[in-house]
């Protein structure tokens, strides 16, 4: 990744997270929290942003393990 700001990194990752680029928004996601540059706004977006998309596709439905 380039010396891009902490928002230009964050306006990627949301772009990455809309076109199902998962890997890739948390990866630019991370890059946004750890810019120099970022601010705590920033900071706690992504980081609740990682959080929720590694909660979302590690998710099981037991119930439609088990029939």
């Amino acid at each position: 990744m380039s010396a891009d700001s902490a928002r230009e990194l964050l306006e990627k990752a949301e772009e990455l997270r809309r076109n199902c680029c998962f890997g890739e928004a948390i990866n630019f996601y991370r890059a946004a929290a750890e810019a120099p540059d970022a601010t705590d706004e920033i900071k706690r977006k992504s980081l609740a942003s990682v959080e929720l998309m590694q909660e979302i596709n590690g998710f099981v439905n037991t119930d439609l393990m088990n029939p």
